[in-house]
């Protein structure tokens, strides 16, 4: 019978490069080791399909559990601060003072 703990499990998977960083040092602050793969795809947005190009995040699976509990919690915070721009309805991160997608100032 052979220990699995330490193979690779993904853990999150993006199309943003810098939401995928975000989650590595996030875990990374925890003693968590990630590793990142796709991140070189992200240069052939274009000539590949989208959906082939994200990031993911893995990590051991002896710590994919604790993982996914910073990653509830990091959702949870990300959602409870985005905001939605009341003229096109567009949903926005808390470092936006005005929407990304018409301009429209955050009240």
């Amino acid at each position: 019978m052979t220990d699995n703990s330490w193979q690779w499990c993904e853990v999150f998977n993006s199309d943003n490069v810098i939401e995928a960083h975000l989650i590595k040092g996030l875990l990374e602050q925890a003693n968590i080791d990630v590793l990142l793969k796709g991140e070189a795809l992200q240069g052939a947005l274009g000539e590949i399909p989208l959906d082939q190009a994200k990031v993911s995040v893995w990590v051991y699976k002896i710590k994919l559990r604790q993982a996914q509990e910073l990653l509830v919690n990091y959702q949870q915070q990300e959602k409870d601060t985005e905001w939605q721009c009341p003229q096109c309805d567009e949903f926005n991160g808390p470092a936006f003072q005005a929407c990304w997608q018409c301009g429209k100032d955050y009240e």
